[in-house]
């Protein structure tokens, strides 16, 4: 199996999900779309995914977007942001499975004909959600999650909501894809990555780092333990053509 990771900020990191996918044997590409920490100058070439090398004609079995500091609708991202869009667009109607999380849900909402808006209060910390039965039948579980977020998406058509906080709707699945409001992949490494570059948003919403990375040790290996079922149930669910 051929997973293709985007990772949208310099220091993204795969955490638990990049675990998740090594347990499987998975064979993992990593495409980075912005070079420079707290940059919003990324590249809008993405991996061809198409391949006549493969039986199925396809480049990738199964891709994972990851979250982003920036908006989807933020004007300054929008050279590669757009590009993104038809790149996930292509991917759907190749029959690619996408797994979005946090901006990469958001990112993915939007190429479904979903939206993204801003939320009234931000959603950082490790929050459970409620899963409704199909969210449990995708491999949804109740957490705590880490979350770390400002906007959030809306279901997408055609898509079937799968979990909600407070805050709003957390996950969605539209046939094969998955979106999620929330970070599967955050351990202690990925955390400290995104705290070096994004302290003042903790500052802003009167957060403490250092609960954070305490809640990562504490609740790692549980939060390992349901990304990798999560990971598991995605990559093996079988994929419906047509």
């Amino acid at each position: 199996m051929r997973v293709l990771f985007i990772h949208h900020d310099a220091n993204s990191g795969a955490g638990h999900v990049g675990r998740a996918c090594d347990d499987l044997g998975a064979e993992v590409v990593s495409h980075q779309v912005c070079a420079t920490a707290g940059s919003p100058l990324g590249s809008a070439d993405f991996p061809e995914l198409a391949s006549p090398r493969h039986a199925d004609g396809r480049a990738f079995d199964r891709i994972v977007l990851f979250g982003s500091r920036w908006s989807v609708d933020d004007p300054q991202v929008a050279h590669w942001v757009d590009p993104e869009i038809t790149f996930l667009q292509a991917a759907d109607a190749l029959g690619i499975p996408v797994l979005g999380l946090c901006f990469g849900g958001q990112i993915l909402s939007v190429a479904l004909g979903g939206t993204v808006g801003r939320t009234d209060h931000p959603e950082i910390g490790w929050c459970d959600i409620d899963v409704n039965r199909t969210g449990v039948s995708r491999g949804v579980e109740q957490g705590p999650w880490l979350q770390w977020h400002f906007d959030a998406f809306t279901v997408p058509p055609g898509a079937v909501e799968l979990a909600r906080s407070r805050a709003g709707a957390q996950a969605f699945a539209h046939r094969e894809h998955l979106g999620l409001q929330f970070h599967p992949e955050a351990d202690r490494a990925v955390l400290e990555g995104w705290i070096t570059d994004d302290l003042d948003q903790l500052v802003d919403a009167g957060l403490d780092a250092d609960g954070l990375l305490a809640g990562a040790d504490e609740h790692f290996d549980a939060a390992e333990a349901r990304a990798r079922r999560l990971i598991h149930r995605f990559c093996v669910r079988p994929v419906r053509r047509g």
